[in-house]
């Protein structure tokens, strides 16, 4: 059991019982009110949701999220308790971060998707100056491609800059995930598809100017399509939508070598199935309100399903690659299902909030065994977690430690 977490986790909810009970004291006191007054729970939640705001402002954001979180709690069909989810969604920077801006309330923006996208389009910008452009034109000197990378960095960023100042985190990511995941089916659909090739020429590839056309038009395209369509989304839609991508690329990678199919049809299935598999990864995001952590979880699931498919493959030897790819595919779609069954409906934080929120009474910490309220007990996937410790063989300097949570217990 590691019992550093659990004694943390236990300092966590007594500052947050002690704070509670101060708050209660403080409304209880500070008015007058007639003797036979009660303390109703739209009191408490109203004192504890000004009693939070007092610290979002003096900018101990932690504090704050877990006054709030535990309105929502206690007293989820409370006034007080619309209001803190509502603070809640504007307090998505990491702890100890500095708020950019102010929204409306008062709450803090969360720029992590400006930044995100700033990051992705200046690589996305070196990328297409520095290689793709170079290559379609057909420049034969390094020199081009030096121009390219010099003026492809600093307008990817500008255009960024441009187009992120009103993106959310999910939209951000969807929309840098649809330039990759674009960028990539144009590559594999040239292969496909043999754009350019001599139909004589059985073996030969697209030509570079074939590809590199493929991928930039794919890039764009999904750049433009997911900027339209993705309006709402939420960070847990965005990863379950680039996992399923992922895990439908391997499923139709692995399906045709079990299958023994040729190059092209490879290609295809490979192709097809991982458009399947965002599609699907979209819907199940959005239909189940998956956060990101959980869709992160399942996917993990799949992960130690799928390595130890490989693992039992290495002791077993099958004959044939088809045996030997079949096994993983069955491990990690198992692994999947597992990871779905057994992770929580609900992370008890919202997207974005820090470790030491999610840590706050009321959450779900992805521990092995989860005790709670005296009588339950829930099985999860233990999320490994890093921290950093004295090393008194280093003149008690910091070091990174990874801690696998196995026990949470809550009270």
């Amino acid at each position: 059991m590691n019992s550093r977490l659990a004694a943390s986790r236990g300092e966590v909810s007594v500052r947050l019982s002690g704070l509670t009970i101060i708050a209660l004291l403080a409304g209880f006191l500070g008015g007058a009110r007639p003797a036979a007054a009660q303390v109703t729970a739209a009191d408490s939640a109203a004192v504890l949701v000004a009693t939070a705001g007092d610290f979002e402002e003096r900018g101990e954001l932690d504090v704050a999220r877990a006054l709030y979180e535990e309105v929502v709690r206690r007293y989820p069909d409370t006034p007080g308790a619309a209001l803190a989810r509502a603070r809640l969604e504007g307090l998505g920077a990491p702890a100890g971060a500095v708020p950019v801006g102010l929204g409306q309330g008062g709450a803090a923006q969360d720029r992590r998707g400006d930044t995100e996208f700033r990051v992705w389009s200046t690589l996305y910008g070196l990328w297409l100056g520095g290689v793709a452009v170079p290559m379609l034109a057909d420049a034969r000197s390094s020199e081009s491609h030096g121009v390219g990378l010099l003026l492809g960095g600093p307008v990817g960023y500008l255009a960024g800059r441009v187009f992120s100042r009103s993106l959310s985190v999910g939209r951000s990511r969807t929309i840098s995930w649809a330039g990759t995941w674009g960028t990539w089916q144009g590559v594999g659909w040239a292969h496909a598809l043999n754009l350019g090739v001599d139909p004589d020429c059985e073996y030969c590839d697209p030509d570079d100017q074939e590809a590199f056309t493929a991928a930039v038009a794919g890039g764009l395209a999904g750049i433009a399509t997911a900027a339209l369509l993705a309006r709402e989304t939420s960070e847990g839609t965005a990863a379950a939508t680039y996992l399923g991508s992922l895990w439908g690329t391997w499923f139709g990678l692995g399906g045709a070598v079990a299958l023994d199919l040729d190059d092209d049809a490879m290609w295809a299935s490979t192709l097809l199935v991982g458009n399947a598999g965002l599609i699907a990864g979209a819907l199940a995001g959005s239909r189940f309100d998956l956060s990101s952590r959980r869709a992160h979880m399942i996917s993990l699931g799949g992960l130690i399903g799928g390595f130890g498919g490989v693992g039992i493959s290495l002791i077993t030897k099958p004959d044939s690659d088809s045996g030997a790819f079949a096994i993983p595919l069955a491990t990690s779609l198992a692994g999947l299902g597992l990871g779905a069954l057994l992770t929580p409906e609900g992370d008890g934080a919202p997207e974005g909030a820090s470790s030491a929120a999610r840590a706050a009474p009321g959450s779900l910490s992805p521990a092995l065994l989860n005790w709670s309220d005296g009588a339950r007990l829930e099985v999860g996937l233990p999320l490994p977690f890093a921290t950093t410790v004295l090393d008194p063989r280093r003149n008690g300097r910091r070091h990174t430690a990874w801690n696998v949570p196995l026990l949470r217990l809550r009270f």
